[in-house]
């Protein structure tokens, strides 16, 4: 059995080397560079895994014996997943390995812009003492955050926004009201999270559906001084809409961990703004999620290799 990862900009391979040599399965990595040396590379291979590569339809036709193709990540954007399943390939993906680091970094990106800490932090760098700079602010205490998608990451942001008595609301047509409910969240219309929230974060997956959901139509439905939080994917957010709602002062501000482009252009639309935070892809990120992201990828290859049933199937994009 023979496993090739086309591409990835991990530190250390150590994780699927400790999985792989366990099972007995000869693994492969490699850097890929366009999709032609993709297609060599994986067109024999019994498993494909990506980071950042695209797995089209074409990649997709042209493997031979391939069991399963995984993404070491949450999202699966750049696979062709119906391709697969037409294929009777299964595509797979690690949707739980950073559930508590991405859940703290929205409280904490909530917290930055609510006290409006960078601002401050920045100040007190140029020797200036001035409080009065996060003027107004307000306790967020008893103010309502919403969440548009009620998933694994929702559900814990959820659980420590209730330490601070937010009300949490949001929305999610694959989630029931009553299992939202069970995890401290009032399920209720988009429309409605939009219009309530004081804090809204963003925890949907991209697809053709979800792309550019925050728009200068969604943005026009926010409160008046919302705070939008995107922690997800960053093409869920229309960035100059997000840039002209901001400078009109309709929404106060926005944290941004993700965004259209990454890395971040130099003429990007949202550098410059006082008003905008705006983070690496980092929220994900710790020693232990990097460990169990890449164990539990290399573990649930050997599982469709020997044909045992995934833990993380996908169905589609």
């Amino acid at each position: 059995m023979r496993v090739v990862l086309t591409d990835y900009a991990y530190d250390t391979l150590q994780p699927f080397n400790d999985v792989y040599q366990a099972a007995r399965v000869e693994f492969i990595p490699l850097q890929c560079k366009n999709k032609q040396e993709i297609m060599q590379a994986t067109e024999f291979a019994d498993g494909v895994m990506t980071h950042y590569a695209h797995i089209d339809k074409e990649i997709i036709d042209n493997l031979k014996n391939c069991k399963i193709i995984i993404r070491s990540a949450v999202g699966v954007e750049n696979i062709d997943v119906e391709a697969a399943i037409q294929r009777g390939i299964p595509v797979a993906n690690v949707p739980d390995y950073c559930i508590e680091e991405v859940s703290d970094y929205v409280i904490l990106l909530l917290l930055a812009s609510a006290k409006r800490f960078c601002m401050l932090e920045q100040m007190v760098q140029r020797a200036e003492w001035d409080y009065a700079i996060t003027k107004p602010s307000d306790t967020i205490h008893g103010k309502t955050l919403g969440l548009v998608g009620c998933g694994n990451i929702a559900r814990a942001v959820a659980r420590k926004a209730k330490v601070f008595d937010m009300d949490v609301i949001g929305c999610d047509p694959c989630v029931t009201e009553q299992e939202a409910t069970k995890y401290g969240i009032r399920l209720l219309p988009q429309e409605k999270v939009l219009q309530y929230s004081d804090f809204l974060s963003l925890h949907a997956p991209l697809n053709r559906y979800t792309k550019h959901m925050i728009n200068q139509e969604t943005l026009s439905q926010m409160k008046p001084g919302a705070i939008l939080i995107n922690t997800a994917r960053g093409p869920l957010v229309d960035e100059q809409a997000l840039r002209e709602a901001v400078l009109s002062g309709h929404i106060a501000g926005a944290a941004l961990d993700v965004l259209n482009e990454e890395p971040i252009r130099a003429d990007s639309a949202l550098l410059g703004l006082e008003q905008i935070i705006l983070t690496p892809h980092c929220a994900w990120y710790s020693e232990t999620a990097m460990h169990t992201l890449l164990k539990s990828a290399a573990e649930e290859v050997v599982r469709a290799l020997k044909g045992k049933p995934l833990h993380h199937p996908v169905s589609h994009n």
